[in-house]
């Protein structure tokens, strides 16, 4: 194709996210470039089946954009759009431009429904002890995206289950290692579920090579995920589980909030979730 304009294209981008606030830096998303007779194109590819939030950003000399930009837009589950379009404002002159962009799983345009009750993640009979939780002696969780995590204190090889329907959209279970080093962080084994409301929850630490979903796998609540483990900046060998969803701060990098966790039983009944406590799957709080 021949070049209709002359141009000087100058690329920076941020970082997609860190592993662990953003559930991984290989998900399949990306952002294209397309030139055309109305100037260059700027799709978003979103191949993979979590929304994905972006923000957009652009300067440059001698440019005009079809949009008010910066903006904020969500990426629905494997699809592309075009998010801007940029052509010379004097069309005989040289132009140049560069673009920003941050984006990450989630759509930060649907509310989270913090009433949802959920289900404990392991299976039924299962009585562990919560290790952390918020209100407590928080040592890892003290981070927007952590806040309202909880910890399991799960042996190792217990089976983790999902604790609200979704689909899977990350599944990582090749770490072998687990203790508390910083280095470590990000380097757990996990499964990512998005829920109905566009929340994502994270199940993590899971054992190497024992998870038993796959991407793009339609779950149920209670449905066999994987098996607990210690991998990753971990203490001993526990299930995490938090669920986040995707926020646009002031200044345009997307990030993740940590949402509020209502844990109820079978029946109904609310769970207590606090350090210390003893929980029973499908039983609520038990007595020591």
């Amino acid at each position: 194709m021949k070049n209709l304009f002359r141009f000087t294209l100058l690329l920076l981008c941020w970082p997609l996210a860190a592993a662990l606030a953003s559930g991984g830096e290989d998900y399949p998303f990306r952002i294209d470039e397309a030139q055309s007779p109305q100037g260059i194109r700027f799709i978003a590819v979103n191949n993979g089946p979590a929304p994905m939030t972006v923000f957009f950003k652009l300067d440059g000399n001698n440019i005009q954009a079809d949009r008010k930009l910066p903006l904020a837009i969500a990426i629905a589950p494997r699809t592309s759009r075009e998010i801007a379009r940029v052509s010379p404002r004097k069309r005989s002159g040289r132009f140049s431009f560069q673009y920003e962009h941050s984006a990450m799983m989630g759509d930060a345009f649907t509310p989270p429904d913090e009433a949802y009750r959920y289900r404990l993640p392991f299976g039924k009979g299962v009585r562990t002890q919560i290790v952390q939780a918020p209100g407590g002696t928080l040592t890892t969780h003290d981070s927007d995206h952590l806040r309202n995590a909880v910890d399991f204190g799960l042996p190792e090889g217990t089976l983790v289950t999902a604790a609200r329907a979704g689909t899977v959209v990350e599944v990582k279970d090749g770490f072998t290692v687990g203790r508390l080093d910083p280095a470590l962080a990000g380097r757990a084994n996990r499964v990512i579920v998005v829920h109905s409301d566009n929340t994502l929850g994270h199940y993590l630490h899971l054992a190497p090579k024992r998870v038993l979903v796959r991407p793009g796998q339609r779950v149920d609540v209670g449905e066999a995920l994987a098996y607990s483990g210690n991998t990753g900046y971990s203490g001993g060998p526990h299930l995490h589980f938090d669920v986040r969803r995707a926020a646009v701060e002031p200044g345009g990098m997307v990030t993740q909030k940590s949402v509020p966790l209502n844990f109820h039983d079978a029946a109904g009944r609310k769970i207590t979730i606090r350090e210390g406590v003893w929980v029973e799957a499908d039983q609520g709080a038990v007595p020591l």
